[in-house]
């Protein structure tokens, strides 16, 4: 893990990534393209010091509320997270100056956080989108080996449900010849269908 100063922390379209780099270990992930300009090993955490400051920034200045999204690149619940606090903060934030809120991830972790997905919810909107891989749990500790297992995230997704937070599912990837079976398939929809997610 290191620490870097950026100078912007929103994309033009209300995205932002709090970190750099992840410690899920997915053996699929895309992020690992040398296209992004990673200047470090994937696995070496970067963590943007100063997230928190431009963020609030960023919102104070805002002349109109909108969806903030969080973790299309790097998932904002990694292990680091448990140490650092900086997504709560920066949730902290979104819900302080009334803006929705979707944010990515495959962790159980964000459950750590139901108090102010619920808060921002209610306020505005919040839509938790969970990636579902693979519904053989064997095959999930060989493929996404230092993050929460399927089964823990459907649970999660009931939980969400239970809460009244809309949920999306991201049914992906789907690797030919490793977890591309119909079984595979329909087990994730089965998941899908109990937590009642809006998409999938």
């Amino acid at each position: 893990m290191h620490e870097t100063q950026v100078k912007s922390i929103l994309s033009s379209s209300n995205g932002m990534n709090i970190y750099r780099g992840c410690s899920h270990g997915c053996i699929y992930c895309d992020a690992r393209s040398k296209c992004y300009n990673m200047q470090h090993d994937f696995e070496d955490i970067e963590v943007k010091a100063n997230a928190v400051e431009l963020l609030e920034r960023a919102l104070r200045s805002k002349r109109s509320r909108c969806m903030i999204g969080t973790g299309a690149m790097s998932d904002p619940y990694m292990h680091v997270e448990e140490k650092l606090g900086h997504t709560r903060r920066c949730l902290e934030l979104i819900h302080h100056y009334g803006f929705g809120l979707a944010i990515q991830t495959k962790s159980d972790r964000i459950l750590r956080d139901l108090d102010l997905l619920k808060k921002i919810n209610e306020n505005t909107k919040c839509v938790v989108q969970m990636t579902l891989t693979t519904y053989d749990e064997e095959l999930c500790k060989l493929i996404e080996p230092n993050v929460c297992t399927t089964a823990r995230r459907a649970e999660v997704l009931n939980i969400l449900r239970e809460e009244g937070i809309p949920t999306v599912v991201w049914m992906t990837p789907i690797l030919p010849f490793i977890n591309d079976t119909a079984d595979n398939i329909r087990g994730l929809l089965n998941y899908c269908i109990q937590a009642k997610v809006y998409g999938y």
